[in-house]
C-alpha cells in the first residue's frame, strides 16, 4: 500500500495533537487537585493541657488525625493529657495531616524506705544507690537517740512523688554542766546509780566495795556525757 507524504504529514499532525492533548489533560487534573487541596488547609488547633481523647475528637473534626510521639513524667500535668504539639495552634496544614504530640505520664512514684535510726551517713549511701535527692538536714540535740542517727525524715516511708528527703538527725545529748560530784568512800552500787541519774559514764579501776580515788575531782566542771574515772578499794574506814 503505498502512503503519500501527504498522508504521513497529516498523521504525524494528528499524533501530535493527540499526545498535546493528553499532555495538557494531564496538567489540568493536576493543578486541579493542587488547588483543592490547597484549598482544603485546616488550622491546628490548641491542644495543650488536652486529654488525649478530647485532643483526638477535635482534630479529628478538622480531618487531622493525633500521633504520640512520647510520653515523659510531669509534676504538674495529670496523666493522660497532652504536654506539647508538633505543630503550633494556629498554623494551617494539609487536610489528612498527622499532628504529632507528647502525653503525660504523671507524676513519678517512688518508693521511699524508712530511715529513722539509722546513722546519717550510712542513709546517704543507700539515697545515693537509689538515686534519689538528699535534701534539708537539720541537726537537734537529743537525750533519746544517739548522735548522729535519724530522729525523723520527711516525706515518710511509701510511696511517693518526690524523690527528695529531708532529715532530723540528732547532735546527741543536751549541753548540761555542772559540779562534778564526790564519789569518794561511797558505796559503789550507789556511785553508780548517782553516775547514771547525772548521765555520767563511770570508768571503774581496781577493785572494791567503795570509792578510794576519783579523777576528776569533787567541784570540778563537767558536762553531762563526760568521764569520770573512779578508784576502787576497802574504803578509809577499812585500811587499819
Amino acid at each position: 500500500m503505498y502512503i503519500s507524504k501527504e498522508m504521513i504529514k497529516t498523521l504525524s499532525k494528528l499524533v501530535l495533537y493527540f499526545v498535546s492533548f493528553v499532555a495538557l489533560g494531564a496538567a489540568a487534573a493536576y493543578l486541579f487537585f493542587q488547588i483543592r487541596g490547597f484549598e482544603d488547609m485546616r488550622e491546628v488547633p490548641a491542644l495543650v493541657g488536652l486529654d488525649l481523647s478530647e485532643a483526638t475528637e477535635l482534630l479529628n473534626r478538622e480531618k487531622l488525625t493525633v500521633t504520640i510521639e512520647e510520653e515523659m513524667y510531669s509534676v504538674d500535668t495529670e496523666s493522660g493529657h497532652i504536654l506539647k504539639q508538633s505543630v503550633e495552634e494556629g498554623k494551617r496544614v494539609r487536610a489528612g495531616t498527622g499532628i504529632g504530640v507528647i502525653v503525660s505520664k504523671g507524676s513519678e512514684m517512688y518508693s521511699m524506705p524508712s530511715f529513722e535510726g539509722h546513722l546519717l551517713e550510712d542513709a546517704k549511701l543507700t539515697i545515693s544507690n537509689l538515686g534519689m535527692k538528699l535534701g534539708k538536714i537539720t541537726m537537734v540535740q537529743s537525750d533519746t537517740v544517739e548522735k548522729g542517727k535519724i530522729i525523723a525524715q520527711r516525706p515518710l516511708p511509701g510511696n511517693i512523688q518526690s524523690n527528695e528527703i529531708n532529715f532530723l538527725v540528732s547532735k546527741g545529748h543536751y549541753d548540761v554542766s555542772y559540779k562534778c560530784p564526790s564519789f569518794v568512800n561511797m558505796n559503789i552500787d550507789d556511785a553508780r546509780i548517782l553516775a547514771k541519774e547525772l548521765g555520767i559514764i563511770l570508768v571503774e579501776k581496781d577493785k572494791g566495795s567503795r570509792v578510794i580515788f576519783q579523777k576528776p575531782e569533787a567541784e570540778r566542771i563537767i558536762q553531762k556525757g563526760d568521764s569520770v574515772e573512779v578508784t576502787l578499794g576497802r574504803g578509809w574506814g577499812m585500811w587499819f
